[in-house]
């Protein structure tokens, strides 16, 4: 070093930065993985206790989650396949005279359903709004779904009324009539009590007899399956299938 040339201090040492705290990663780890989870895993309607154990349960595989007039809808529910859904018609008429309202609307779809027979499957979703405005509003709202399977002169059919608490309906098939009911959640997110209706949030339905013993049930969830009870007359699974899935394509009502 020459005897003019500037001094130069040495620089102070720094320690290195800490690679990281194992203990604050593991945490922050888990909380990612609980958030993940909370976030995909999806809502699904668990077996009704009578069928868990005593029934056939007919999976639904290869389903979009997306409905309306572009989408593929089609899907497989155990061994057949639903095909061809078409959605579209829809109808609303309305009338008003003084303090009395009324409006009705219809609206359906129809889709193929097949297993060792081809059928041809449809619903008509109605309803009718009626209201009185005396100081306060007061209305009568009445709605129907029936669903239909045909197979040559073969039919099944279902309908579901919600003008009665809670809703309640019949399904026919095969010379057999069953009553049928809503599974619904007890309480909206917000916790205000689900009232059964056919727009209210559904889980799915169920089929009992006349006497009260469990036949099949259906969810509507996404993606949806069939339990069928094992000892079901074979010449009823089928077309009871066809009515269910019609149940499915209706939805549960609220975009799940």
């Amino acid at each position: 070093m020459s005897a003019n040339a500037p001094f130069s201090p040495p620089l102070p040492h720094r320690p290195a930065p800490a690679l990281g705290r194992p203990a604050s990663l593991t945490a922050l780890l888990a909380t990612l993985v609980g958030l993940s989870a909370c976030v995909t895993t999806p809502t699904r309607m668990a077996a009704p206790g009578d069928l868990d154990q005593t029934a056939e349960v007919l999976d639904v595989g290869a389903r979009a989650k997306g409905t309306g007039l572009f989408a593929a809808e089609d899907f497989q529910v155990g061994p057949y396949q639903v095909s061809h859904v078409k959605r579209g018609w829809t109808s609303s008429d309305s009338s008003s005279l003084g303090l009395f309202s009324s409006k009705t609307q219809k609206q359906g779809f129809s889709y193929r359903f097949k297993g060792q027979r081809d059928w041809d499957g449809s619903c008509e979703y109605r309803s009718k709004e009626q209201g009185l405005k005396i100081g306060v509003q007061l209305e009568n709202n009445k709605a129907t779904l029936d669903c239909s399977c045909r197979h040559g002169a073969q039919t099944v059919r279902l309908e579901l009324k919600d003008e009665w608490k809670p809703l309640e309906g019949r399904l026919y098939v095969g010379g057999a009539e069953y009553r049928m009911s809503q599974i619904a959640e007890r309480r909206t997110q917000s916790g205000m009590p689900v009232e059964q209706s056919l727009k209210s949030p559904a889980l799915g339905y169920r089929v009992d007899s006349l006497r009260g013993s469990a036949i099949a049930a259906v969810e509507v969830l996404h993606p949806g399956r069939i339990w069928q009870q094992r000892q079901l007359p074979a010449e009823q699974r089928e077309p009871m299938a066809c009515a269910l899935a019609g149940l499915m394509l209706y939805g549960p009502q609220d975009g799940r």
